[in-house]
C-alpha cells in the first residue's frame, strides 16, 4: 500500500532565520522551547552568506502568537510539507508509524534579532525504519566553515529509540547516506552533529549511487549550486514501492540488514522536491514574489541508477506529479508555487 507522506507537529519547536544571515527564510515566529541535546559532505562553495533576509519582521498572522511549526493555524516554514497532526503529539494523525522531529540549531546559531536558526525537520517510519523524508533551508549562512565533519552518529533524541537503527553499521550493499548533508550544515559543530542523527541516514548503494561519482553524488553536488542569495527550500525524500524512472528502467522493494536491525527497506528511489526564485536575489520572501518569479521541480532518481550519470531534464518531474506519486503535498505555505510546470534549463 502506497505511504502517504505525512509530518506530524511539535509545540516545543516555532523560530526560524531572521534577517542579515538568511536571505528568504519565513522569521515570522519565535522559538517557544529550546532543545536540551544537540547530537554528507560538499565543498562549501555557496556565495554571499551576509546578504539579508526579506522574511524579518511582523508576524504574518497577526496575532503576536507563536503556535507549533507547520500547523494551519500557526508557523508556516516554506519548505515543509502539509503536516496534520492535531494533537500535536508528534505521531501522525492517520498512520501511526510516522514521527516527526524538529530540530533548531544546537549550536544556538541565531539572526541579528537573538531569534535561533532552525536546523532540518525529518518525517520517520517505523515500518520502514528509514527516514520518509527531510525538510530543510539552504543557504551558505549555514555553510560557513565553522566546524569539522563530526562524524557523531548517534539515535536522535526525539525520536523513539527502538524504531531507528541500533548501530552505525552498514551491510545490504548501502552505505550511510545523508539526506541532509554534512557539508549543507557547518556552522557550527553541535549544529552539524545533528545531521548525524540516525533518522537523517538512509541506506544508499555504495557502488553505484552513494559514492564518488555516483548518480546521488553527482545530483547533490549539482543541488549545491543551486543553492543562492535568496534562500533555496528542499525536501529530501525516499520512496518504497515499486519504481520505474522515465528511462523505462525499475528497482522493486528490497528489506536488508542495516544499522544492526534486519528490517530495514531499501529505498527504491530518491528525490528533492526544490523550490527558490528565479533570479536567486530578489531580496523578498517568496510569499512575496508571484508565481512567474518562483520556480519548484522534483528530482527523482532509481535507486540502482547507473553510476556516472549526471542530472538530466528525464529526471524531473512536476511537483504535482510527485504529489500524485507519493501521496504528500509539497509547499503548501507558498501559494504562488508553479507546481504544475517547470522549465528544465531553469535547473541544469
Amino acid at each position: 500500500m502506497k505511504i502517504r507522506y505525512v509530518l506530524t507537529t511539535l509545540a516545543v519547536l516555532s523560530m526560524f532565520f531572521g534577517c542579515d544571515f538568511i536571505a528568504g527564510l519565513d522569521d515570522d515566529m519565535q522559538h517557544e522551547q529550546e532543545e536540551q541535546q544537540g547530537t554528507g559532505d560538499r565543498p562549501d562553495d555557496s556565495e554571499n552568506p551576509d546578504e539579508e533576509n526579506p522574511d524579518e519582521g511582523e508576524d504574518p498572522d497577526g496575532d503576536g502568537e507563536n503556535p507549533a511549526p507547520g500547523t494551519e493555524k500557526g508557523h508556516k516554514w516554506f519548505e515543509l510539507p502539509v503536516i496534520p497532526d492535531d494533537d500535536e503529539n508528534g505521531v501522525d494523525d492517520d498512520d501511526p508509524s510516522l514521527y516527526y522531529a524538529y530540530h533548531m540549531c544546537a549550536g544556538n546559531e541565531t539572526d541579528d534579532k537573538g531569534m535561533r536558526a532552525r536546523n532540518y525537520t525529518v518525517c520517520y517510519s517505523a515500518e520502514y525504519h528509514c527516514p520518509v523524508w527531510v525538510a530543510a533551508p539552504r543557504h551558505a549562512m549555514y555553510e560557513q566553515k565553522n566546524a569539522e565533519r563530526t562524524d557523531a552518529y548517534a539515535k536522535d533524541p526525539d525520536i523513539p529509540a527502538d524504531i531507528q537503527y541500533r548501530s552505525k553499521s552498514i551491510g545490504g550493499g548501502c552505505n550511510k547516506g545523508h539526506m541532509l548533508g554534512s557539508a549543507e550544515r557547518l556552522s557550527s559543530e553541535a549544529t552539524n552533529r545533528q545531521v548525524f542523527y540516525y533518522t537523517n541516514i538512509a541506506p544508499q548503494l555504495s557502488s553505484t549511487f552513494n559514492t564518488g561519482g555516483g548518480a546521488w553524488n553527482n545530483l547533490e553536488e549539482h543541488i549545491d549550486g543551486l543553492v543562492c542569495r535568496d534562500t533555496l527550500y528542499e525536501v529530501v525524500g525516499c520512496y518504497f514501492e515499486k519504481f520505474t524512472d522515465s528511462y523505462g528502467k525499475s528497482t522493486s522493494p528490497e528489506t536488508i540488514s542495516f544499522g544492526g536491525r534486519t528490517d530495514v527497506s531499501r529505498p527504491t528511489m530518491f528525490y528533492y522536491a526544490l523550490l527558490r526564485t528565479k533570479s536567486g536575489n530578489t531580496g523578498r520572501a517568496v510569499t512575496e514574489c508571484s508565481s512567474d518569479e518562483l520556480q519548484c521541480v522534483a528530482f527523482c532518481l532509481r535507486h540502482t541508477m547507473e553510476k556516472g550519470h549526471e542530472p538530466q531534464a528525464k529526471d524531473m518531474m512536476s511537483i504535482s506529479d510527485l504529489e500524485k506519486l507519493t501521496g504528500f503535498t509539497y509547499f503548501p505555505n507558498v501559494p504562488a508555487a508553479p507546481k504544475d510546470t517547470f522549465n528544465p534549463s531553469d535547473w541544469l
